[in-house]
């Protein structure tokens, strides 16, 4: 008796899976929009909560005004350890620079960091809103 090769299941599997996460997302962003609509403060949970109300608080923070100098000469010196995001008021991100000081993410990001400040405009006072 010859055995018959099992289609594999696992890409259906997986494409109901994904279908179900999307279903999800979607209600839980409609029970967010009728929430607000009914006047009551939107209150997620899960995954989607977590990204929601990450966008909220980012959306909320306030710019202020940093030295471009100071804040390079800090991500060169410090970068390593988040002293650039501790000055521009950063302080979860800095956290993270610290907590991680010992790999390579930091330096990384410092780099990252460095080639997003470099080209943005000063004031007259060589200050940014950051």
């Amino acid at each position: 008796m010859k055995k018959e090769k099992q289609k594999n299941p696992k890409p259906q599997e997986d494409r109901e899976i994904s279908d179900r996460v999307s279903r999800l997302a979607k209600a839980d962003f409609e029970l967010q929009d009728a929430m607000e609509e009914a006047g009551m403060e939107a209150k997620t949970y899960g995954f989607w909560g977590v990204i929601y109300r990450w966008q909220q608080k980012r959306g909320e923070r306030q710019k202020h005004q940093i030295s471009k100098k100071k804040y390079i000469w800090l991500a060169v010196l410090t970068g390593w350890m988040g002293g650039h995001r501790f000055y521009a008021k950063h302080y979860y991100v800095g956290a993270l620079y610290l907590v991680f000081f010992w790999t390579l993410i930091p330096v990384m990001m410092t780099v990252i960091d460095l080639m997003q400040i470099i080209p943005m405009e000063t004031d007259e006072n060589g200050n940014l809103m950051f």
